[in-house]
């Protein structure tokens, strides 16, 4: 899972495996080190009828309706998004996308979904 925060936004990047983990778990996990600590993201699908996230010490926890989870991973719909309001009435923007193959990338994309727009540069 890739991670993006930018300003008040959060994109959430899924390859093939983390979709295959959500799917048969119910959530996908990342961690990453930072000196002795770790930053924690999980995205879960759960029985509601609404997105929510929360910040708990260095954890993001993101929920999401299971039914909308389902229908985004067995089609071909690329994105879920959502606009949450913060309690400060600030918006925070989430964008949870399949992760497609970049054409002028380096890193190890062999779990990346095949980019439609392949015969362009992205």
């Amino acid at each position: 899972m890739k991670i993006r925060i930018r300003g008040n936004s959060i994109r959430y990047r899924l390859d093939k495996r983390d979709i295959a983990t959500l799917e048969q778990q119910g959530k996908v996990e990342e961690d990453t080190r930072i000196g002795a600590g770790a930053l924690h993201f999980c995205l879960k699908a759960r029985d509601t009828d609404k997105a929510g996230i929360k910040l708990e010490g260095a954890a993001v926890h993101l929920s999401l309706p299971r039914q909308q989870v389902t229908q985004w991973i067995q089609t071909e719909q690329v994105a879920i998004e959502q606009e949450l309001t913060n309690p400060d009435g600030s918006i925070l923007k989430l964008l949870i996308e399949k992760d497609f193959k970049c054409i002028t990338s380096d890193e190890d994309q062999s779990q990346a979904f095949d980019n439609p727009l392949a015969k362009d540069n992205c």
